[in-house]
């Protein structure tokens, strides 16, 4: 089962000028790393011994409850998600079985043990914002019942709980690349005992497509830039690049679909992804990222205080900054009118969850918003990304 990608509201007034700049939700492609570089310092589990790279990070999961013989099993697993996640375990033969997260997208160990049975096999632990969950307790809980613990490190890249990176906890873990730096495609898998050999015949994916979000992404840093025209250039790849997927009898697939295609299984990573990913300076990242959080953090703190713990952790990586509002869709249209691009933090069920058995989800998914603290977003994008979050929430409660 699969949920179609939401369509944002967009609204329809006149950007000025001074707006024409766009702040992007995720990081962009600049020219510069698609020239490959040596002696890259690799963070964990990027070029680790007992992790497989893979097209996205959706076919790790898949990948891992075959590896860890979960077909047929049940694995506990979080009401709060986005879709494509629970398509991939359904696909590879696990059985679900749902618990709560809390408004601070935290999992409380109780309401674990509370739903651990005979028939349990596993555990799915989703790090949500790049923010570590109660790892440290859940895979005690998980030693201690003889259960496997897999670890959703989706939004975690470069995230650590105190000296240990996030998915080196679990029996297995999943990353996305995309998410965390301006590659077209990229995820990995990570076991904590390396199992054998891979033995699927693994193939590049199709160069129209890799290229075709390549460029797109480096438009997008143009149109980050201010740089006149970009959006109208963009517009026009995007047009002419549906119209090439089609003649070349491709599935156009935009960044983020909240899809699992079964044919994707035999994909890998590509070169390009690869090349982009050593001109990359990981410790700058986590340093920029923290910084742009503390900033937001401490200008729309009062309006919008963090959803995730008051305090940013030593070793956190933040992907974004998520915040609860009662007033969402009209925060979205009124920033978006400003050309402040803010995240949907998973506002659909998947039709395999008994919605009415979780009321702090539904919350969740009807209030729950997130601003972009990535590493191209400058002091000033930062600053003016937070007047205009600051101006709107003081609009909607007046």
């Amino acid at each position: 089962m699969t949920i179609g990608v939401r369509a944002s509201p967009r609204a329809r007034v006149a950007r000025p000028s001074a707006q024409r700049s766009v702040i992007p939700l995720f990081p962009t492609l600049w020219p510069h790393m698609l020239r490959a570089r040596a002696g890259t310092a690799w963070p964990f589990p990027i070029e680790w011994p007992d992790a497989r790279d893979l097209y996205l990070a959706r076919y790790g999961i898949y990948e891992a409850v075959k590896t860890l013989g979960l077909v047929g099993r049940e694995v506990l697993f979080p009401a709060f998600f986005h879709s494509v996640e629970l398509d991939a375990l359904v696909a590879a033969g696990a059985r679900p079985r749902f618990f709560p997260v809390g408004d601070d997208l935290r999992v409380d160990p109780d309401t674990i043990v509370e739903r651990i049975g005979p028939s349990t096999a596993a555990l799915y632990l989703i790090h949500y914002a790049g923010f570590p969950g109660t790892v440290d307790a859940l895979s005690q809980v998980c030693r201690d019942r003889g259960l496997l613990l897999i670890e959703d490190c989706a939004h975690a890249l470069l995230s650590s709980a105190g000296d240990r990176p996030l998915g080196s906890f679990g029996d297995a873990a999943v990353f996305s690349l995309p998410k965390v730096v301006p590659v077209p495609n990229g995820g990995i898998v990570v076991y904590r005992v390396g199992p054998a050999g891979d033995s699927m015949r693994r193939e590049r994916p199709p160069r129209i497509a890799v290229g075709a979000h390549a460029a797109s992404s480096m438009l997008l840093n143009l149109q980050m830039r201010g740089i006149r025209g970009s959006r109208r250039l963009r517009a026009s790849l995007i047009r002419l690049g549906r119209a090439a997927f089609r003649t070349a009898g491709v599935d156009h697939m935009p960044t983020g679909t909240p899809i699992f295609v079964p044919s994707c299984l035999a994909l890998t990573m590509s070169s390009i992804s690869r090349r982009i990913l050593s001109r990359q300076d990981f410790s700058s990242i986590v340093q920029r990222r923290r910084r742009n959080y503390q900033r937001l953090r401490d200008r729309v703190g009062d309006l919008a205080p963090p959803m995730t713990v008051a305090d940013l952790p030593p070793g956190v990586s933040p992907l974004f900054y998520p915040f609860l509002t009662d007033d969402r869709d009209v925060v979205m249209r009124r920033l978006k009118a400003r050309g402040i691009e803010i995240g949907e933090f998973w506002p659909e069920w998947h039709a395999a969850v008994p919605r009415h058995e979780f009321p702090e989800v539904d919350r969740l998914r009807r209030r729950a918003l997130w601003l972009p603290c990535h590493q191209d977003l400058t002091d000033t994008a930062i600053d003016r990304l937070a007047r205009a979050v600051c101006d709107v929430l003081g609009e909607v409660s007046a």
